[in-house]
C-alpha cells in the first residue's frame, strides 16, 4: 500500500509542480512507472511478468532521460516497447490479424501526419511509431489469452499509451494542443499502471 502511495504522490507532485522541482524533477517524473516495475518484479518469476517489469523500469529510466534528450527518451522507451511486445506476444504468439486492423487505421491515420511534421526526426518518428502500434497489437491479440478482465486491462493500457504518446507527437510536431501536459501524463501513467496491473496476478 505504501509504494502505491508513494507513487500516486509522486505524480501528482510532478503534475503540480513540474518546472519548479529543478533537478528533482526527472526522478520524480519517474517514481511512478520505478513503483510499479517494483510491484510487477515481486508478483512473481513468471516470464511474461519479468518482461513487463523490465519494460516498466526502462520507461522508468526514459522518463528522465526525455527531461534531457527528447531523442534518447524516445530510444528508451522504444526499448520498454519492445519488451511489452514480448510479454504480450509469449502470452499469445499466434499472429491475431483480425486484432491488427483497428490499430492499422488508427496508424494509418496518425503516422503520415506526425511524421510529415516531424522534420528531421522523421525517420526515428516513424520506426517508433510502427513499434508502438505494433505494442497495441500484440496486446489486442493477447486479450483473451490473459483472461478476460486481465487482458481489456492489458489491453486499455497499451491504447492509453499510444494515446499519450500520438499526443506527445502532435503537439510538438503540428501544433499545440491546450491542456497536452496534464493529458499526456495521465493518460500514459494511467496506461502503464494498467498494463502493470494485467501482469500482477497469474493467470
Amino acid at each position: 500500500m505504501m509504494v502505491r502511495i508513494l507513487a500516486i504522490a509522486a505524480a501528482l507532485l510532478y503534475l503540480l509542480a513540474g518546472d519548479a522541482l529543478g533537478p528533482l524533477a526527472p526522478m520524480v517524473k519517474a517514481a511512478p512507472v520505478s513503483v510499479l516495475a517494483v510491484l510487477v518484479f515481486r508478483a512473481g518469476p513468471q516470464r511474461e511478468r519479468r518482461l513487463i517489469a523490465f519494460g516498466l523500469l526502462i520507461a522508468a529510466m526514459a522518463d528522465a532521460i526525455i527531461e534531457f534528450s527528447f531523442l534518447g527518451g524516445l530510444g528508451t522507451f522504444l526499448i520498454a516497447h519492445l519488451f511489452y511486445i514480448a510479454a504480450f506476444s509469449w502470452v499469445e504468439p499466434r499472429g491475431r490479424v483480425l486484432r491488427l486492423l483497428p490499430v492499422a487505421v488508427w496508424a494509418a491515420i496518425a503516422l503520415p501526419i506526425l511524421v510529415g511534421h516531424a522534420g528531421p526526426l522523421r525517420i526515428p518518428v516513424l520506426v517508433y511509431g510502427l513499434v508502438i502500434f505494433c505494442m497495441i497489437w500484440r496486446a489486442a491479440a493477447a486479450t483473451l489469452s490473459l483472461g478476460w478482465n486481465k487482458g481489456t486491462l492489458g489491453l486499455a493500457g497499451a491504447i492509453l499509451f499510444g494515446l499519450s504518446d500520438t499526443l506527445i507527437g502532435y503537439s510538438r510536431f503540428v501544433e499545440p494542443v491546450p491542456g497536452a501536459r496534464v493529458l499526456i501524463l495521465v493518460a500514459y501513467w494511467l496506461g502503464q499502471a494498467l498494463i502493470a496491473a494485467a501482469f500482477l496476478r497469474a493467470r
